[in-house]
């Protein structure tokens, strides 16, 4: 599996050998006011790039994550820059494109009242200079939608934030011609992250250039492809996994015959090499004796030993298919506090791992990961706030209300997003004993736009007892399953803060 188009912020001249290895075939960089800024694309590597076959899709960026980043006089002033730069500096060619911006979750206000006067202004000024260039737009689903029906845009490159206004809706629809993926580490040697893209297989003309090559229709080599791929050091994609089927409420045992959850205990002991079963659904001897075995060499999620009955009671069903297999919402009484019942829905899934380890997937945790509003076979995504949401979606459904979080899987934009909320923020040089409760979400930034959080369920001292997802009982914030634990400092160097969104 290969992703054939990236984006980046860095220079990719000396990666170019490998990223012909690898396939890629397209890549977006950086126009900005700025001509000594790092990210910038020069035309030295626009010319290298060319020379080994790689189309250039650039964007113009100057900050554009605030409303006050856009205005229809830095839209016209914008737009003559990057004009300009495109024109006289690196030479592109005529008939392809330039995007701009928005990299934020606008909201109506913001785009009626800024980002559209702006694309406005953008427009106004290419068809002063005679429309050399097609104007893109790189945002939300929401923006690109607004900007793209009112004709001021020509094409669309969606943002990863899924969480973003519109965002699903604009994807499904068809409508874009650039799809952006998670990051990826690792890929190529290059210095930070780079983001995978994918392009509309019905939509090929993503406005890319070779310099010296008269602008035309790209074809999408491997369109269809998912959006992640193996990367030279990175993990590797995974099988898909099917959800976590629900236990029957009741032990199995020898002598039932014709039963749907018989079979789907047969077919995973048969999966998991223990004994080469009939999946008929009758319990008979052979699928007891796979049973025994099963039990005798393995634990509960909490690590204890099965007990060898021959039954597959809710320890032993949890052991085959995971915690999440035995959860039960009716089982949380809706009249306690917010506070508690996100905490003991939290517990719960303590033991829950992924399968296989090290691969961002599993029963349980491709639960997390679609509630969260991904799709895990598309990408291998961080999930320790899609834990984080499933939590409060699971306690929001006892309590028959809406979920309180923001619906994101990213650490950064969830901090970032909770300032549109009702959420309590104690801000890290607000941290203490007193300000910091149970029920409460940390938040790291760990750099490079990646970061960390989990649920406190316990203040000691000047450390707090947590339960995280997407780590592991040593503390990684790239783990491998939830755990709880129980020595993380209250404050550190890379903490953003807590958030509470639960009631007082």
């Amino acid at each position: 599996m290969a992703f054939v188009a990236l984006d980046t912020n860095q220079n990719a001249t000396r990666m170019i050998p490998c990223m012909l290895s690898q396939s890629i075939i397209a890549i977006g960089r950086y126009y900005t006011r700025n001509r000594s800024n790092p990210k910038i694309l020069k035309p030295d590597e626009a010319q290298a790039l060319s020379a080994a076959g790689i189309r250039i899709w650039p964007v113009y960026q100057i900050r554009h994550r605030l409303r006050a980043d856009f205005s229809a006089v830095k839209g016209k002033s914008e737009a003559e820059d990057a004009l300009d730069y495109a024109r006289h500096v690196i030479g592109q060619p005529v008939g392809s494109a330039i995007y701009f911006s928005a990299d934020f979750d606008a909201s109506d206000a913001d785009v009626n009242i800024a980002i559209r006067p702006h694309f406005e202004a953008i427009n106004a000024a290419f068809a002063a200079a005679g429309r050399p260039y097609r104007i893109g737009v790189y945002s939300s689903g929401a923006v690109c939608k607004t900007l793209l029906d009112a004709g001021l845009v020509q094409l669309t490159w969606l943002s990863q934030s899924s969480g973003f206004r519109g965002t699903a809706e604009f994807k499904a629809s068809g409508r874009w011609n650039i799809l952006q993926a998670l990051p990826v580490r690792r890929f190529c040697n290059f210095d930070d992250d780079v983001d995978p893209d994918r392009f509309n297989v019905d939509l090929p003309d993503f406005g890319g250039f070779l310099l010296g090559q008269a602008a035309k229709p790209q074809p999408v080599a491997d369109a269809a492809a998912p959006v992640i791929a193996v990367a030279a050091g990175a993990v590797a994609a995974q099988p898909d996994f099917p959800a976590a089927p629900p236990f029957p409420g009741q032990p199995l045992h020898r002598g039932q015959f014709g039963s749907d959850a018989v079979r789907v205990v047969q077919a995973r002991l048969k999966e998991l090499g223990f004994g080469q079963l009939v999946t008929d659904g009758d319990f008979g001897e052979g699928t007891q004796n796979a049973v025994f075995h099963f039990q005798a060499r393995n634990s509960t999620p909490g690590g204890k030993p099965l007990h060898i009955t021959g039954e597959v009671d809710a320890s032993t069903w949890a052991a085959l298919f995971g915690p999440g297999a035995v959860f039960d919402a009716a089982a949380f009484d809706r009249n306690r506090p917010m506070r508690d019942l996100v905490i003991d829905i939290a517990a719960s899934q303590i033991g829950v791992v992924e399968q296989p380890r090290g691969t961002n997937r599993g029963p349980e945790v491709d639960v997390y990961i679609r509630t969260a509003g991904l799709d895990p076979a598309t990408d291998s995504f961080p999930w320790c706030v899609c834990f984080l949401y499933w939590v409060f979606n699971q306690a929001a459904r006892v309590k028959g209300i809406e979920n309180p979080l923001p619906k994101t899987a990213g650490v950064i934009a969830l901090w970032t997003m909770a300032r549109r909320t009702d959420a309590q923020i104690v801000h890290k040089s607000e941290v203490s004993a007193q300000t910091v409760k149970p029920g409460m979400i940390f938040a790291l930034d760990l750099g490079g736009g990646k970061g960390h959080a989990g649920l406190v369920i316990d203040v000691v001292g000047d450390h707090v007892v947590t339960i995280e997802g997407n780590t592991n009982p040593g503390g990684s914030s790239d783990g491998f399953g939830v755990f709880r634990r129980d020595s993380r400092p209250l404050s550190n160097s890379v903490l953003l803060g807590y958030l509470d969104f639960c009631e007082p």
